[in-house]
């Protein structure tokens, strides 16, 4: 008979209940921060690939106006047109005479991007380039004046953006040398 009076306990305790919310409350918070860090990452790739795209481009239109250039016109140095490359010049912009049919055709680092014949190569709405770091050198045998230059070239590539988040930012240098294949010294 004593057993008899006992109910029989057919809920859950409040102490359970807690366990359980807290156990799904955890399992839900690590869920959403691999969401989260899932999609930054992605974010974070696509401006990369972005910046790596405009980048690549700049420095294959530069250097294939290099390749075909007859003759360096001009390596701009501190406001001052160097026409001989045997001295190595560097500035921030370089002229090229590509041939009777093309004229010639100039680069400039200035205002933050890299213009061609005052056309600018990027997006400036998107990306800029950090004129402090853009340069032409023209370099060439001292004692040969008549072996073809080698122009090198560089600019770093920056995010147009203000964002305070780093998945939002990025930045990238490029640089590269090229042969003038059809120089024809003056």
């Amino acid at each position: 008979m004593f057993f008899h009076n006992m109910k029989k306990n057919t809920g859950y305790t409040i102490v359970e209940l807690l366990a359980v919310v807290t156990i799904l409350v955890t399992v839900t918070g690590i869920i959403a921060a691999l969401i989260t860090q899932t999609l930054r990452g992605s974010s974070k790739t696509n401006i990369t690939n972005q910046v790596a795209q405009v980048g690549n481009y700049v420095t294959s239109v530069i250097s294939n106006s290099i390749i075909s250039a007859e003759n360096v016109i001009a390596v701009t140095v501190n406001g001052r047109p160097v026409t001989d490359c045997t001295k190595n010049p560097s500035g921030s912009s370089i002229e090229l005479f590509i041939s009777e049919k093309g004229g010639t055709i100039l680069y400039a680092c200035g205002g933050g991007t890299i213009s061609s014949n005052s056309a600018s190569l990027i997006d400036t709405s998107r990306l800029k380039i950090d004129t402090s770091t853009c340069y032409f050198t023209c370099s060439q045998a001292s004692n040969d004046p008549y072996t073809p230059p080698i122009i090198t070239f560089g600019f770093i590539l920056t995010q147009n953006s203000d964002d305070a988040l780093f998945e939002n930012r990025e930045t990238a240098p490029f640089s590269t040398s090229v042969l003038m294949r059809n120089y024809r010294p003056n």
